[in-house]
């Protein structure tokens, strides 16, 4: 069988798109999330790949006249993209499965990541001064005024670097690392921030005073975090325990009281990881690379929660 016939084959297969269990369990979108996705991205896909053609000054024949895509249409290329996120697996096991180069897996996925990276994160103040690739998504059209910010730190393990590898060495996790902070908007609990990834070594709050990340925060929106932001002035944080001392029967009480509301930004980091592409080794060696794929995970969970939640 030839390599277009397989392609072909494979994606038509009456159980990948039809049964409302196979698809989710493959790329944790359903059948319907992921038609709503495909929709959303075509034209801007189509767009973004005219473009890339007609700048080639060297081209011989019209646009859409060269040689297509292995895998087919958008559709599957889109699936393959979102398959490369969910699953740990290389691209060239993954064009083993599709019996095709492994340059037909990694030229679409590195083309149809950025078109998602920050499509489905709502402009906020912590947004201002960064370029957004994508127009923002109608689902966010009438996201409300933010009152309260949640924040807290995720580590991404990597493989051990040749160079500087204390600066990358987590003494928490017991490994190397990389380090991003997570913001989070407590009423609607969509992801409103990512800050760009440091090398493990660092400290939450000393990464935060570094990047200045939360600075365009109004001082009226509240922010909260746990101890790792120990000594913020102006945030609301859980109650430590003196050294040497003990805290009170009401302190416990209010910690758990916080630990129930801040909550939530875990269970949003546990949307991004549950991509394993971030929440296992990361074996992306360019950093432009992951931040582009930790965006891209970040926004495919706050999809998944507009449109399973209605909040847009």
């Amino acid at each position: 069988m030839k390599t277009r016939e397989y392609v072909d084959t494979f994606f038509r297969k009456p159980y990948l798109f039809r049964r409302l269990t196979t698809l989710r369990r493959l790329t944790t979108l359903s059948v319907e999330e992921f038609e709503i996705l495909r929709e959303k991205r075509e034209p801007e896909w189509r767009a973004s790949e005219k473009k890339r053609l007609e700048a080639r000054k060297s081209r011989t024949r019209k646009v859409e006249q060269g040689r297509p895509y292995e895998l087919g249409n958008f559709k599957n290329l889109l699936f393959v993209t979102v398959i490369y996120l969910r699953t740990h697996a290389s691209v060239e096991l993954l064009s083993l499965l599709m019996r095709v180069d492994k340059d037909a897996i990694r030229r679409p996925v590195t083309r149809i990541l950025p078109l998602i990276q920050d499509r489905f994160i709502p402009d906020t103040p912590l947004s201002k001064g960064r370029k957004r690739i994508n127009t923002l998504d109608e689902l966010l059209k009438d996201f409300p005024e933010l009152e309260d910010v949640i924040f807290d730190g995720s580590e991404f393990p990597i493989q051990r670097p040749k160079h500087r590898q204390k600066q990358s060495y987590s003494g928490k996790k017991k490994r190397h690392t990389k380090k991003s902070q997570i913001a989070l908007d407590k009423r609607t609990r969509l992801i409103i921030g990512v800050s760009p990834p440091r090398r493990g070594k660092i400290h939450d709050k000393k990464q935060r005073e570094k990047t200045g990340w939360d600075r365009e925060l109004p001082p009226s929106i509240g922010r909260y975090s746990d101890l790792g932001y120990y000594g913020m002035k102006g945030w609301h944080l859980p109650h430590k325990k003196p050294k040497g001392g003990l805290l009170t029967r009401w302190q416990k009480t209010l910690n758990k009281r916080f630990a129930k509301e801040r909550i939530v930004v875990e269970h949003g980091i546990r949307g991004i990881k549950i991509f394993r592409r971030i929440g296992e080794i990361i074996t992306i060696k360019s950093d432009e690379l992951f931040s582009t794929t930790l965006l891209a995970a970040t926004n495919l969970s706050n999809f998944k929660r507009l449109v399973r939640q209605g909040l847009g």
